[in-house]
């Protein structure tokens, strides 16, 4: 977070910059890194994400390009196309991984209703859902820089960090994701950002 710049953004302002906002499609090519406790999955991915339409369909590759799985993710639902046998075994894989996908790219988003607090060099928007806080911490620069919901269960943090331009949007290079309640961290690194016409 940088520390030499003064947050001077209202909740609007906010909004209407944040790149998650936007009616863009991207296509993303992605390194991640799944920790399941102390097991680590490497994984290459292709995500196509519909900001507009609050769509994500990802393609999940092993190191050495073996599709491993074909996901198609919605605001309210999810689609498995394909997955190798072993994958199509594991209960609740498909929603796992939609679950985090939404978290990560598609909901909850900040809304211009939240509250909203200055810290000085970074603005937090937050609201209470049901029984859970949810929170979004923003740069000096009115970027994302975290994700957060706290509840009972131990909740969740999206992490997003290393913005950089592509086609006159900052986006981050850097996602980390920690789901507390089941002990998983996924780690995403951008390798490549194009932008759908």
């Amino acid at each position: 977070m940088p520390e030499d710049c003064r947050a001077a953004f209202s909740a609007e302002q906010l909004l209407a910059r944040h790149w998650l906002n936007q009616p863009q499609i991207w296509q993303l090519r992605q390194s991640a890194l799944l920790e399941i406790g102390p097991k680590k999955i490497p994984l290459e991915g292709f995500l196509r994400l519909d900001l507009q339409r609050q769509e994500a369909r990802l393609l999940a590759m092993n190191e050495m390009g073996l599709v491993l799985f074909d996901l198609q993710v919605s605001a309210e639902d999810q689609s498995m196309q394909r997955a190798i046998p072993q994958l199509q075994k594991v209960k609740g894989m498909a929603q796992g991984v939609a679950q985090s996908l939404r978290q990560i790219f598609l909901l909850p988003r900040p809304q211009p209703q939240d509250q909203l607090e200055n810290r000085g060099n970074s603005l937090r928007l937050w609201r209470t859902e049901e029984d859970a806080r949810l929170g979004f911490v923003f740069d000096c620069q009115g970027d994302l820089r975290e994700t957060k919901q706290q509840d009972d269960s131990g909740g969740w943090r999206v992490v997003y960090d290393q913005y950089r331009s592509f086609d006159g949007f900052y986006l981050p290079e850097l996602i980390v994701m920690n789901d507390y309640r089941h002990n998983i961290k996924l780690s995403l690194w951008l390798r490549e950002v194009k932008q759908e016409p």
